[in-house]
C-alpha cells in the first residue's frame, strides 16, 4: 500500500462507527479502518471490499501504530481514552508524514502533540477536538458569533444517552489533571469566577426538558471567544438529574481517582448512574442565548443521534472539509473549530442528517 488511504483507529467503537459511515455514505476515499481484531472489524462491517480494507492496530504499540499510519494520508483517531493515548497516535503521524485528526483534545493532549511536533522536523497537521463536546459545542457557538459582535453569550450542553467506557475514564482523569475552569466565566480578556450557578436549573426543549447546570469553561471555549471578541460569555455543561450532577461533584470533591482502581470505579458510577435514567431518548443539544442591546435571540443545534456517534460524525464532516479545502497546508497543533469553515461544517452536518438548528427571536 502506498499512502492512498483514510484511515480510522478505534473504528468499531460507537464514535468509530459514526466516522465509517459518514465517510462511506458521503465521501469517496477509501478507507482504512483498524482495530485491536480484525475479526471485530468483519463482524461490524462485512468482507473488506476495494474501497474498505482492515489493519489490525494497537495504540498502546508504537510500530503497530506507525504501520497503520504509513498506508495513510490522513488518520482519525476514534480510538480512547484519550487521557492514557495522549499523543501516541499523533506521534506516529509525524514519523509516516499523515493528517492527525482526532475526536477528543483536552490541555494535556495539545501540549503533548505541541512538544512532538517541537522536536520534529517535518510539522503536519493536527486538528484536535473534533467530536461533539469539545469540538462542535465551539463550532456552532463561532459560526453564531462570525455573524455579530454581542454583549454576552451562554452556552448549555446536554446530552441523552449512556457513557461509553473511555468516554466516562477520560471525564474522571480530566478531574485529577483539573482540566478547565470550574466556576467561571469570561469577561473582556480574562476569566472570573463565579459565585453561584452550581446546580441551577435551566429548561430546554423537549426531550431534554429541565437540566441542572454547572458552570464550566474549557480551553477550546475560550480560545473560540477570544477570536470573536465577544465581551462576556458562559458555558454550563448540563445534567439530566440532580443526582447526576452531586455524584459528580462528590467524585470531584473526595478526589476519587488517585489511583487506576478509583479511576476506573468512579467512571462504572458514572456510567451506572446514567444507565438508572428512565429515558429512551437519546441525543444531544447545544443551547446559545445571545444578548445584544438588551434583546436575547436564542439559537440550537440539536441531533438525535448518540452523542459518541455524532462525534465520528462531526470528525467525518471535519476530514472532509480539510482534505476538500487543502487545510493540510496550515502545519502545527490546532482545535478544529480554528481550522474549518464553520458555516460549510454546519451545512455539512444537515446533510449528513446529523444535526438541526433553530433559532429563535
Amino acid at each position: 500500500m502506498n499512502k492512498k488511504y483514510l484511515g480510522i483507529i478505534g473504528a468499531t467503537g460507537q464514535v468509530g462507527v459514526g466516522a465509517v459511515k459518514t465517510l462511506l455514505n458521503n465521501y469517496s476515499a477509501s478507507l482504512l479502518l483498524g482495530g485491536r481484531k480484525i475479526a471485530k472489524l468483519m463482524e461490524q462491517f462485512g468482507e473488506e471490499s476495494e474501497t474498505m480494507k482492515y489493519q489490525a492496530v494497537d495504540v498502546f504499540n508504537e510500530a503497530s501504530i506507525q504501520a497503520f499510519c504509513e498506508n495513510c494520508y490522513l488518520v482519525i483517531n476514534a480510538a480512547g481514552p484519550s487521557s492514557l493515548i495522549l499523543a501516541r497516535v499523533a506521534e506516529a503521524c509525524l514519523v509516516t508524514n499523515t493528517t492527525y485528526i482526532d475526536v477528543s483534545g483536552d490541555k494535556a493532549m495539545k501540549l503533548a502533540i505541541e512538544d512532538a511536533l517541537a522536536k520534529h522536523n517535518n510539522p503536519i497537521t493536527c486538528a484536535i477536538s473534533g467530536g461533539v463536546y469539545p469540538g462542535l459545542t465551539e463550532m456552532f457557538v463561532a459560526n453564531l458569533l462570525r455573524q455579530k459582535w454581542v454583549e454576552r453569550i451562554s452556552c448549555y450542553f446536554a446530552g441523552k444517552g449512556s457513557f461509553s467506557e473511555t468516554g466516562a475514564y477520560d471525564i474522571i482523569s480530566s478531574l485529577e489533571k483539573d482540566e478547565g475552569y470550574g466556576m467561571s466565566y469570561y469577561r473582556n480578556g480574562d476569566i472570573k469566577k463565579l459565585t453561584s450557578g452550581i446546580g441551577s436549573q435551566k429548561l430546554l426543549p423537549a426531550p431534554f426538558h429541565q437540566v441542572y447546570t454547572l458552570p464550566l469553561m474549557n480551553e477550546e471555549f475560550i480560545a473560540c471567544i477570544k477570536e470573536y471578541r465577544a465581551a462576556n460569555a458562559f458555558f454550563y455543561n448540563t445534567f439530566a438529574t440532580s443526582k447526576i450532577l452531586s455524584d459528580f461533584i462528590m467524585i470531584k470533591a473526595m478526589q476519587l481517582y488517585k489511583t487506576e482502581e478509583e479511576k476506573r470505579a468512579s467512571a462504572h458510577r458514572l456510567i451506572e448512574t446514567y444507565h438508572t435514567q428512565d429515558d429512551e431518548h437519546e441525543g444531544f443539544i447545544i443551547y446559545v442565548e445571545t444578548e445584544e442591546n438588551g434583546k436575547t435571540q436564542t439559537s440550537y443545534l440539536q441531533s438525535n443521534m448518540n452523542w459518541n456517534y455524532g462525534s465520528g460524525v462531526v470528525a467525518a464532516c471535519v476530514a472532509m472539509q480539510m482534505q476538500e479545502r487543502n487545510s493540510t497546508n496550515k502545519k502545527g497543533c490546532y482545535f478544529a473549530q480554528s481550522i474549518v469553515d464553520v458555516e460549510e461544517l454546519m451545512q455539512q452536518l444537515i446533510k449528513t442528517e446529523c444535526i438541526s438548528i433553530i433559532g429563535e427571536k
